[in-house]
């Protein structure tokens, strides 16, 4: 008798707290990060404070846990953004990559929208381009030149448990032909659908494909392709290798239901023939697409008032799809009390060489003899045969498009009251007919089904929803009803009956709509009513080893609504913590498919990649070729975002090359435009956030990260992201694209950095207002405990990271100066926006007095904005004249300082921020305006960091260029939406006079038959290399002096050649180069001021050993 169906999987409080902090020490350490790589476990910003502090999560994602519903409508949203089919497939690829359980979620609650993008007809896209598109390997890939060792291979697939495989040699791939190994996206979408259409556990879900080569020249000349690069194998050495996968998967994972997907045609019959009574095994090509076909044919009688065996069909195209739905018809018509005969004379075909009959038996494939009926003549050509024997259906399954002609549907609305005409092939492209050339065609009369999806559309005041014959109507609901009953084999008879079961749920107001099919939304209640009709069949059949007798079973058996329970599978959290399978989600330890052969078998992921191996410069051509095809900068910078949390190095190597194009994606300006979006373009968090709620535990949540060598922490607060104000949680980018920078550039190894957020709540009113804002939704903190709380980080940080360089970035005015005052000489610390930016800037003025003939006491200078850049740059220019001999007092004077009130007097004192007093000069009136103030002081440079577009108007430079011969404009605000002025605006309005530098890139331009090169005066050129020499030193404190250095270090690697295109730094193709020189004089400069604990460092050539570069 058959046993019991299996319970359901327990629910999160099945769970000890015990049994879960067991879970947690056995997999060590690297818990946390498990419980965020692997997919399956992860529930990313849903996870609970719960959940978090269980899992060593805290500090590890943004402050807020969102519902699974808003996680949702977030990803919808990005979703959306995604601007063509394929883009919506690789983002689709990538959420199921990072959070599965949303994944689905998404699938099961949008399947009408969704399911064209994650199979047909997309995929049929992502197939051809799987290469050129590949990002992160899933399911198993088994190559011929495994043969003898299928079985060790299996046992590297990390589940021990697998319900369902789908299985494919890539050779007949939809209707593109041979496909190879780029048909792995034909299993894997099969059973994403096979989990939302029919509740599979993904979990125990097996996308393989067999590579046996491929005859498709294209693939062997593509440099991406992913399989062997040889003509396919077949006969006997293939029938041997496809037994032992096949029997290896029968043995290594018992009762799993096995579904071969796009064979060949002869291979498809024959692999069919030999397992349908050996394994649990069915062909969807052949079978599921009868199955589906049958059931809107058996729809369309139902409409026309008829019965099936009153009707005749005519099928474009002979292979696997035609004589398996001619097949399946035939077994219905003999269940109706048809005798067999007679039956498969109401199913004629048509092949590429004219109507299947008796006469051409001698050519005919096997598979096609049972339908060659006695004919009395040879019909060549389809509308002929449609003419002769007068169909009352015709169903494509050619693969070619337009075959369905408008003289062969006009034909068939003469020939018929209610013609049905099915165009069956896959992708759209490839389609015999349009939902709306059969509608036009026939006047509206036609009962209509395609393979894929077209449009809604009304003819002569009538609505018209075109069904969409898909197989996902009937193998999920085949492969739960296998799973659950536990069957031997799936029948034909079970086929036939799903066919009815799906027939039987189209309603009254399908049928008003025209339309053959359930509507999708409706397609996990069809599954369940398949599958407890596929299990009685069994029962019947005596193919049942489970019992399911109702359909509440069915439905609790099934993977539940995603998401519904937050459960924690502890055993994956053990098992994808070891080798194997968790090197491929470790971006650290990842390689993707330049491990060699031999490092695949030692780290038990062979099978796990597609066969071939590339170089590491060939993987980061492809991944630069698919960084070309994006057009947006935001979505640039997501793509890299993603290419970090895969493969770091690959990341890395790809920043590093690309330098000057990359540079600009990852930090500004385009990080500016992603930090006010962050909350809706967030996937996977990086870094820590530590909030002022955990005040008191930052110790213990600062254990949570798992690295336990840190070199650099960026932290922010962000009260002052760039140019762009508070945005909270949001600035996290900042950190992020800094110590990306402190490691492409400065050579820092990456698994030493840590980019911190402190959350202590936002002033910004559009934050709060925020559904998807990532961090505590209150007013800022601010006073003795926000003091109190910043001590806490800080000393946890020095204390839990021994000699780590903290560094301080984009915190508001008063704090920055603040904290920057209290911790420069009690810890290993230095602030960016106010010494990084003073000392890039010192070095580009020091390259332009170089290219004026002057020095730098000859120089006046007005700022534009008194923050912490403004007087950070003007102390910096006060100690680099006071080391070449001036007064200090004197230097202060050469820097002149406008806020927001007019220009910085002694007679505004009472009124003055502390850091702005010591550039409070006498002055015999107050002026308010700018312009005014260049008129009255005469600059010879001003420098803008006011975060005000246009500050430096037109009049303003033309007013510059008029007292000065080679006037020095440095607008510095960041974003480029914030520049006090453009590069062609300096360049133009002074005739070409000017000495320019941005704070954001502009590009190259031509004025007066002279080339320009506009010098970036980015930050990157400076920190970088101090952080270099700061761990490389184990320096105790980073001074002013340092900093100074630093720049003469910049300034000094300016060539004539970057003079002669009037540029002022050197170019970011030799920043790795300028770094290395920083840090060794940044080191000289730290022994002689005594704060170097390491002395072992004297040269660039250390110094460069030293640095991180990215290989493997």
């Amino acid at each position: 008798a058959p046993a019991p169906a299996p319970a359901p999987a327990p629910a999160p409080s099945s769970y000890s707290d015990q049994e879960i902090a067991q879970a947690i020490a056995s997999a060590g350490k690297t818990c946390a990060m498990t419980a965020l790589e692997d997919p399956s476990i992860n529930k990313g910003m849903a996870f609970t404070k719960e959940h978090r502090k269980m899992l060593c999560l805290q500090g590890l994602l943004p402050p807020t846990s969102f519902p699974l519903e808003t996680e949702e409508q977030r990803a919808l949203l990005q979703l959306n953004s995604c601007p063509t089919p394929l883009d919506k497939y690789i983002y689709l690829m990538g959420l199921q990559d990072r959070n599965e359980t949303l994944f689905y979620r998404l699938v099961v609650d949008h399947i009408t929208d969704i399911m064209p993008l994650i199979y047909t007809p997309t995929v049929g896209e992502a197939c051809q381009k799987y290469g050129h598109i590949f990002q992160r390997p899933r399911g198993m890939y088994i190559s011929i030149e495994d043969m003898g060792s299928v079985k060790s291979i299996l046992s590297n697939w990390p589940s021990k448990k697998v319900d369902v495989v789908v299985i494919t040699d890539g050779e007949r791939i939809l209707g593109l032909g041979d496909l190879g190994t780029y048909g792995m996206g034909i299993p894997v979408g099969k059973l994403n659908l096979y989990t939302a259409c029919g509740g599979i556990n993904p979990d125990r879900c097996l996308p393989i494909t067999v590579d046996v080569g491929t005859n498709t020249q294209s693939l062997i000349d593509d440099p991406y392709y992913t399989g062997l690069k040889q003509p396919r194998v077949r006969g006997e050495k293939y029938m041997e290798f496809m037994e032992e996968v096949l029997i290896g998967l029968h043995e290594h994972f018992p009762g799993v239901l096995i579904q071969f997907e796009d064979f060949g045609n002869t291979t498809a019959f024959e692999l069919l023939e030999k397992y349908r009574h050996r394994i649990c095994t069915f062909n969807d090509d052949i079978q599921g697409t009868a199955s589906v076909t049958l059931a809107g044919l058996l729809s369309a009688t139902r409409m026309k008032g008829t019965k099936l065996k009153d009707e005749l069909f005519l099928f474009n195209g002979a292979g696997e799809a035609g004589t398996g739905i001619a097949d399946l018809i035939v077994e219905e018509l003999v269940a109706e009390g048809m005798p067999k005969d007679e039956a498969k004379r109401r199913c004629w075909l048509v092949d590429s060489k004219g109507l299947v009959v008796q006469s051409r038996l001698h050519e005919l494939q096997h598979h096609k003899i049972p339908y060659a009926h006695e004919y009395p003549e040879q019909i060549k050509d389809f509308a002929e045969a449609v003419r002769k024997l007068k169909p009352t259906g015709i169903i494509g399954v050619s693969a070619q498009s337009g075959a369905f002609s408008k003289e062969i549907i006009e034909l068939m609305a003469e020939l018929n009251e209610r013609p049905i005409i099915f165009p069956l092939s896959n992708p759209t492209s490839k389609a015999e007919c349009t939902a709306e050339e059969a509608i036009k065609y026939t006047k509206g009369k036609v009962l209509f089904a395609s393979g894929s999806p077209f449009p809604a559309m009304e003819y002569e005041g009538k609505r018209f929803v075109p069904g969409q014959g898909n197989n996902a109507y009937i193998f999920p609901g085949v492969g739960l009803g296998a799973v659950l009953g536990g069957l031997k084999h799936v029948t034909d008879g079970m086929l036939r009956i799903a066919a009815q079961a799906v027939a039987d749920t189209v309603t009254p107001e399908d049928i008003a709509v025209n339309c053959l099919y359930p509507p999708l939304t409706k397609i996990r209640a069809v599954s369940a009513k398949i599958a407890l009709m596929v299990i009685e069949e069994a029962k019947r059949e005596n193919l049942a080893t489970k019992d399911v007798s109702c359909i509440e079973d069915v439905q609790k058996n099934m993977y539940a609504n995603p998401g519904a329970a937050m459960d924690f599978p502890i055993s994956n959290i053990i098992r994808k913590a070891d080798a194997g399978y968790g090197v491929l989600r470790n971006p650290v330890l990842n390689h993707g498919l330049s491990f060699s052969i031999e490092e695949r078998k030692r780290l038990n992921i062979h099978g796990l990649l597609p066969p071939a191996v590339r170089s590491f410069p060939d993987e980061a051509k492809r991944i630069q070729a698919q960084l070309d095809r994006i057009q947006r900068p935001l979505d640039k910078y997501i793509f890299l975002m993603e290419l970090q949390n895969r493969n770091e190095t690959l990341f890395y190597r790809l920043v590093v090359d690309h330098i000057t194009d990359i540079m600009p994606l990852i930090y500004t300006p385009t990080v500016g435009e992603a930090c006010q979006k962050y909350g809706h373009i967030f996937q996977r968090p990086r870094g820590m956030y530590i909030s002022i709620e955990d005040m008191g535990s930052v110790k213990s949540i600062l254990s949570n990260w798992p690295s336990k060598k840190v070199d650099v922490v960026v932290i922010t607060d962000g009260e002052r992201i760039l140019g762009l104000g508070d945005l909270g949680t949001y600035g996290m980018g900042i950190p992020v694209g800094k110590l990306n920078l402190y490691t492409a550039c400065g050579g820092i190894n990456p698994d030493r950095c840590l980019p911190i957020t402190v959350d202590v709540g936002t002033n910004t009113q559009s934050l709060i207002d925020d559904p998807y804002y990532t961090g505590l939704k209150q007013p800022r903190v601010r006073g003795e405990k926000y003091m109190e709380f910043m001590e806490e980080v800080l000393i946890g940080l020095h204390e839990h990271f021994p000699g780590v360089l903290i560094q301080f970035e984009d915190f508001g005015n008063t704090t920055a100066f603040e904290l920057l005052e209290k911790y420069r000489h009690r810890i290993c610390t230095f602030n960016d926006d106010i010494q990084g930016t003073a000392s890039v800037t010192l070095a580009g003025l020091l390259s332009a007095t170089r290219m004026k003939g002057t020095k730098l006491k000859d120089e006046l200078f007005l700022f534009n904005g008194a923050g912490e850049a403004g007087t950070g740059i003007a102390d910096l220019i006060v100690e680099e004249l006071v080391a070449e001999g001036m007064p200090k007092d004197e230097a202060k004077r050469r820097c002149w300082l406008v806020d927001s009130k007019g220009l910085v007097v002694q007679s505004r004192l009472h009124e003055l921020q502390h850091h702005k007093i010591p550039y409070a000069h006498e002055y015999p009136e107050q002026i308010k305006d700018f312009a005014e103030a260049v008129r009255k002081l005469k600059p010879t440079g001003i420098i803008g960091v006011s975060a005000q577009s246009g500050a430096f108007s037109k009049e303003i430079i033309e007013l510059m260029a008029e007292l000065n011969e080679r006037p020095i404009i440095f607008p510095l605000s960041n974003p480029t939406s914030k520049a006090e002025c453009t590069a062609e605006e300096a360049i133009k309005y002074t005739k070409g006079k000017v000495l320019f530098a941005s704070g954001s890139p502009f590009p190259a331009m031509e004025y007066e038959g002279k080339r320009f090169v506009p010098g970036q005066g980015n930050n990157a050129y400076i920190f970088p290399g101090v952080g270099l020499g700061a761990v490389l030193g184990g320096l105790k404190h980073v001074t002013d002096g340092m900093l100074r250095i630093a720049a003469q270090a910049v300034a000094d690697t300016v060539t004539p050649e970057d003079i002669a295109v009037n540029c002022l730094y050197p170019p970011l193709t030799k920043i790795r180069a300028v770094s290395a020189k920083i840090a060794l004089m940044v080191i000289e400069e730290a022994k002689k001021e005594k704060l170097a604990s390491r002395l072992e460092v004297q040269s660039e050539e250390q110094v460069k050993q030293e640095m991180y570069d990215p290989a493997y």
